[in-house]
């Protein structure tokens, strides 16, 4: 299941990339995208929520990282409704937490019997 999960946050990564290369470059981001994004960000956190209710409590920090990075989400998400610029500190914050959580989701997914403690 945690391979699963990388596998889609592997595609949320590249999809995030993408829309900031595109804001970057003053390029449109078709509306569909940031809705997609979030779709499969929901599909890799459920493929690590299975296994934490299953018993794998090296995974809760994960599900903690990626509360903080929905909630940062979703506020770049009103902003960007609103017509406003998203703020580039919630955009930072959000991306490195993502970072910080894909790297700690991909350690448990490809060492199974590893721990942090």
């Amino acid at each position: 299941m945690l391979m699963g999960a990388l596998a889609v946050f592997t595609l949320v990564a590249v999809m995030g990339v993408t829309m900031v290369l595109s804001m970057a470059r003053n390029l449109p981001v078709d509306p569909l995208f940031p809705k997609a994004h979030a779709a499969a960000a929901l599909l890799g956190s459920a493929l690590v929520i299975v296994p934490a209710l299953g018993g794998d409590r090296r995974l809760y920090i994960n599900i903690v990282m990626a509360v903080a990075i929905i909630a940062l989400g979703l506020m770049m998400a009103l902003a960007g409704k609103k017509g406003k610029a998203i703020p580039k500190p919630v955009l930072f914050a959000h991306a490195g937490l993502a970072v910080a959580c894909y790297g700690i989701l991909g350690f448990f997914a490809l060492n199974p019997h590893a721990s942090l403690i």
